[in-house]
């Protein structure tokens, strides 16, 4: 048998032999289709590894890399379906409408930022031992929902109103702009809990329907200018989250005996440190473009940002594997050192290969994408993929920082990132460094990040214990 195969045995069980007639198991109860009870062949990821042989429960690095299979197939199929939706805008809408309707879907994702608080994040870590699993994500829906409404009402309100190019329907377009903030809210939420459920291969199912639908309606309102356009996104959407909502809701019961009530203030905390983490991790590549714009120019910006672009699309990898990470050891209360090892390997296996790859055909990348005049800036691309090795080891320690519940780790971590990099590409503006060298200082930021990351880790507190709550059961 060659070692890079892996064969799985299904033992026939029922739900009673999982768990008793109303009681709750200490892990999610899956359907006989995704059993924890086969028999895997081991270490099928390592080549070089001798397999082994188990007929066990999955072990707890075979959950975590396919709930992880399942978030990246998701992350792709929203990208590239949102690609292929903006790619036809631009041939069947005048360059106004998709002029207008673009910086709504910016807006629209800015409110959803500000307004979610990180309590998607604080709803992964929480639930499975939440006494009221339902009621929670309502809640959490209803005051994310509810900020980001109103961030998206005054973003847009005010964009649209300071326009140079007035735009028709105004209010009509505010409308959806609030309607957008607030279905990505639902939809992020409602994605949190399909996770914390170990069934993420929902999540593909949902953004592979969001895609293919937006597209479709896109063909139906040609003609019909900015406001259609942007209908187009916003009205598949909320579609899929009212439908959503019906699913979702069954996966968690409306009551866990055995599990304790979660205070807002408890969940807050978690919440918040993700918050603040995340908007200054993100603050390098969201005003980075504009602040070189203001320097350079527009020209150097087109290569830089593409390059950006291209690289952000590895990034996708870590981020699947350490959200896959996190809910495991959030139903678990724990993340052993050495799943986090295991899941570590395995991204060295994954991301070294393919960032060599990227960093020989770099410049062959950007001519195929742009010409031979984005070829020439080869090296930005390079410098790019070589931030992604750092960013995949911060995402692991955001998972562990998650499940020990430590939001002054993950605050400290996310700022060292954000604000040396911005500092440094600053600097690097100011002394005149070549374009082509900026994204030095992703690889900066991201190497200072990931030693942050590091030494916080070496002084790792244990999750506190609920030794009276169990892991509610989300339902099939």
């Amino acid at each position: 048998m060659r070692s890079g195969q892996r064969w799985t045995v299904r033992i026939s069980t029922t739900q009673s032999d999982v768990r008793g007639p109303g009681t709750f198991s200490g892990k999610p109860y899956r359907p006989p289709s995704l059993s924890s009870f086969v028999g895997v062949i081991t270490g099928w990821e390592f080549p070089w590894v001798e397999p082994t042989v188990s007929t066990g429960p999955m072990e707890d690095s075979a959950m975590v890399r396919e709930q992880g299979g399942w978030v990246l197939v998701a992350a792709f199929a929203s990208s590239s379906l949102g690609f292929v939706f903006w790619a036809f805008a631009a041939r069947l809408f005048s360059v106004n409408a998709v002029g207008i309707a673009g910086p709504l879907v910016g807006l629209s994702s800015l409110a959803t930022s500000i307004g979610i608080l990180g309590l998607d994040n604080g709803l992964v870590r929480f639930i499975p031992r939440a006494d009221r699993p339902r009621a929670l994500m309502r809640r959490l829906m209803l005051i994310a929902g509810a900020l980001s409404a109103v961030t998206g009402l005054i973003l847009s309100a005010a964009v649209l109103a300071a326009s140079r190019d007035p735009a028709q329907q105004l209010s009509f377009l505010v409308l959806l702009t609030v309607v957008l903030a607030t279905s990505q809210t639902w939809f992020q939420i409602t994605d949190s809990g399909i996770l914390a459920a170990q069934k993420s291969q929902f999540l593909g199912t949902r953004a592979i329907s969001f895609g293919v639908v937006k597209i479709g309606v896109l063909f139906a309102v040609v003609g019909a200018g900015a406001s259609g356009l942007f209908a187009a996104y916003v009205l598949p959407l909320l579609a899929i989250v009212i439908v959503s909502l019906f699913f979702v809701d069954r996966l968690w019961p409306e009551r866990n005996e055995t599990g304790t009530p979660v205070h807002l203030r408890e969940l807050a905390n978690l919440s918040f440190g993700n918050w603040i983490s995340g908007l200054v991790y993100s603050i390098p590549s969201r005003v980075g473009p504009s602040i070189m714009l203001i320097f350079l120019g527009a020209s150097p910006v087109a290569y830089f940002f593409i390059a950006l672009q291209l690289a952000e699309v590895l990034n996708y990898i870590p981020e699947a594997v350490a959200k896959s990470l996190f809910a495991h050891g959030s139903i678990q209360d724990r993340l052993p050192a050495s799943l986090t090892s295991s899941m570590r390997r395995l991204l060295a296996v994954i991301m070294l290969p393919l960032v060599a790859l990227g960093i020989l055909l770099a410049s062959i990348g950007m001519t195929i994408l742009g010409g031979t005049q984005y070829g020439a800036h080869g090296l930005a691309l390079q410098l790019f993929l070589l931030a992604t090795l750092p960013k995949a080891g911060i995402q692991l320690y955001k998972a562990q920082f998650n499940v020990d519940r430590r939001p002054v780790a993950l605050i400290a971590m996310g700022s060292t990132l954000g604000l040396v990099t911005l500092a440094a590409f600053v600097i690097f503006l100011i002394r005149g460094v070549p374009a082509d060298w900026l994204p030095l200082a992703w690889v900066i930021g991201g190497t200072l990040a990931l030693g942050v990351g590091w030494l916080l880790s070496r002084r790792r507190t244990p999750a506190k214990a609920e030794p009276q709550a169990t892991s509610a059961e989300p339902r099939v």
